[in-house]
């Protein structure tokens, strides 16, 4: 490979500068580039540790300057079709993401990366913390929100690197390679960038490219395109949620987190452990099943105040994330309330008929956000919808209707309407619902 010494980072959200950092501990010629004006964004106050800002650019700025480079570094929202890379892809100049970028300077590590559509962050955060649990050092990054730079920042010795990827992340890798890869399920998702789910699961398939005989696979059924990876030369294996393997036989009844859907994301941290030969798996296992609290904002317990439960499942941003949710509350008798809503992806964006089912246990659902409007057009036949427009609203709805039973905040949509990430929004429900109700 030719040196590369010229490096525009295109995106300076948390990969993006770190990335940032690491090409100038490489001592490349780096430019930091993002959209607006650079005294605009929101990590410029941190840049200036890092490099001059007369190297900083807008998009708009350095579109003309991309096929100059040796290489482009961009974050995982931005797609390689963007106007701005237009001459740097028709110069063919490489155009990585962060995953790539880091793997380069940690390919000694051994690589256990998860993807799918639903279940990435729950399952990466399972694998990390039971392989703890076994006593291996661990760096867990990638899509759950700790970039994978960091660990080649850090230069930490550690034995395995677990990396949650998205279909973005994937769709630009050239050397990535995992020892153990997982793609959990297929479902709908991202119609703002992709223009069938056909599209959508091609870039997940990405992960084994570099896959070969002696890695190995584990495959969730929910994927209507199995047939298209399973002549890969890599081992594999399968699970079926609701009817897993036999011989996983585990006790749940103790479990913090419940569902078919987490008993599944156990079974696929089991098989890497399985697969890595952890000593005394059984017993060791067993016990982080009674363990493991769960994620933040995936049906994360929040607080219980005059009959009123509290849920935060900030991190759905679709139909199939917030059924899953629902289903978890099936066998309880008390009524459930929803809030869903936040930015529109394109226009086939629906959550019916996939709420149909769950029509005599759904007691009100509350609507928030860009589709505040649309949602109540497509649901009030059906359900009793309110319109909050604002999630701090459904804090005050709630008490005034003095609700008891179950609130569960599980959007279905993008966050980007109204926050600046699914974190972000899911800090918000925690602190204005601790400010509401205590």
């Amino acid at each position: 490979m030719d040196k590369i010494n010229k490096v525009a980072i295109f995106g300076m959200g948390k990969s993006g500068k770190s990335a940032l950092l690491l090409a100038k501990k490489k001592n490349q010629e780096v430019y930091a580039v993002n959209k607006g004006p650079v005294d605009s964004w929101f990590y410029a106050e941190k840049l200036d540790k890092v490099l001059e800002l007369s190297s900083c650019y807008s998009e708009d700025d350095f579109s003309e300057h991309f096929h100059k480079m040796d290489e482009i570094v961009i974050s995982p929202g931005i797609p390689v079709t963007h106007m701005a890379l237009k001459g740097a892809v028709e110069a063919g100049v490489p155009i990585i993401s962060e995953i790539e970028y880091a793997y380069r300077e940690t390919k000694k590590i051994p690589v256990i990366a998860i993807t799918g559509t639903n279940g990435k962050t729950t399952t990466t955060t399972m694998i990390t913390e039971a392989l703890q649990k076994a006593g291996k050092k661990v760096f867990c990054g990638g899509n759950i929100g700790v970039p994978y730079c960091d660990l080649a920042l850090s230069e930490e010795k550690v034995d395995y690197a677990i990396i949650e990827v998205s279909s973005f992340q994937l769709e630009t890798i050239k050397e990535f390679h995992p020892h153990i890869a997982m793609i959990l399920n297929i479902f709908p998702n991202h119609s703002e960038r992709y223009d069938s789910v056909y599209e959508y699961a091609k870039a997940k398939f990405r992960i084994v490219m570099n896959m070969n005989e002696s890695d190995h696979l584990i495959l969730g059924t929910e994927n209507s395109y199995l047939e298209e990876i399973k002549n890969h030369i890599v081992q594999k294996s399968y699970f079926t949620k609701g009817h897993l393997p036999e011989d996983f036989r585990f006790n749940f009844s103790h479990a913090k987190v419940r569902g078919e859907h987490n008993e599944a994301n156990f079974y696929a941290a089991y098989k890497v452990l399985e697969l890595l030969d952890i000593q005394n798996l059984n017993i060791l296992f067993q016990e982080f099943i009674n363990e493991f609290s769960g994620v933040a904002h995936r049906l994360e317990y929040v607080l219980q105040k005059d009959g009123l439960t509290l849920y935060n499942d900030a991190k759905s941003t679709n139909s199939l994330a917030t059924t899953t949710a629902i289903k978890a509350f099936q066998e309880a008798p008390e009524p459930l309330y929803l809030i869903l809503g936040g930015k529109l992806r394109g226009q086939n964006d629906r959550l019916l008929p996939d709420l149909l089912p769950y029509k005599d246990k759904i007691t009100q659902i509350f609507t928030i956000g860009d589709v505040c409007e649309r949602l109540y057009e497509e649901l009030h036949h059906d359900f009793k919808v309110v319109r909050a427009y604002e999630l701090k609203s459904v804090f005050e709805m709630c008490k005034t209707q003095k609700l008891k039973g179950h609130l569960v905040f599980s959007p279905a949509f993008p966050s980007f309407d109204q926050f600046k990430s699914y974190v972000h929004r899911g800090e918000c429900f925690k602190e204005w619902a601790k400010e509401a109700f205590i």
